[in-house]
């Protein structure tokens, strides 16, 4: 018991009050009268953020962010079933088996890397004329 008083007594010999409960309470009424206010002036003034939204209706000049802009303009030009088959049946396979035939069969070839080459560095060029397309908005 006498412990107790001690602790106490420190306290009281330093003028100083426990930050928790007496300190805690103050700041927690303060935020929450602040919290009040604001949610209290944004329910009474509502901020307008444009038109509502409807979700039958795309809006006008949508488009997705760069990296998917070669897709999105690719997708204007080439009929869909080619495109279907293409992105899902032929290349995957592809890009999957490709490891394993590198050395065995490109390698091997007299032109193989020239032309794997030869083909990525036309891929790149595809791509970005396809982005540079969509990104200036033609249709």
């Amino acid at each position: 018991m006498s412990n107790n008083n001690q602790i106490d007594s420190s306290h009281e010999q330093e003028g100083g009050v426990p930050f928790f409960p007496d300190h805690f309470l103050k700041e927690a009424a303060v935020m929450a009268l602040l919290l009040a206010t604001v949610a209290f002036l944004a329910s009474l003034m509502p901020m307008p953020v444009g038109e509502p939204a409807d979700a039958l209706k795309t809006p006008l000049g949508i488009k997705p962010e760069w990296y998917f802009m070669t897709v999105y303009q690719i997708l204007k030009y080439v009929p869909r079933n080619i495109g279907v088959t293409f992105t899902f049946l032929i290349f995957p396979p592809f890009m999957m088996l490709f490891p394993f035939f590198y050395k065995s069969v490109i390698c091997k070839w007299k032109y193989g890397r020239l032309t794997l080459h030869t083909v990525g560095a036309l891929g790149v060029i595809t791509a970005i004329f396809f982005t540079m397309l969509a990104y200036l908005g033609f249709e």
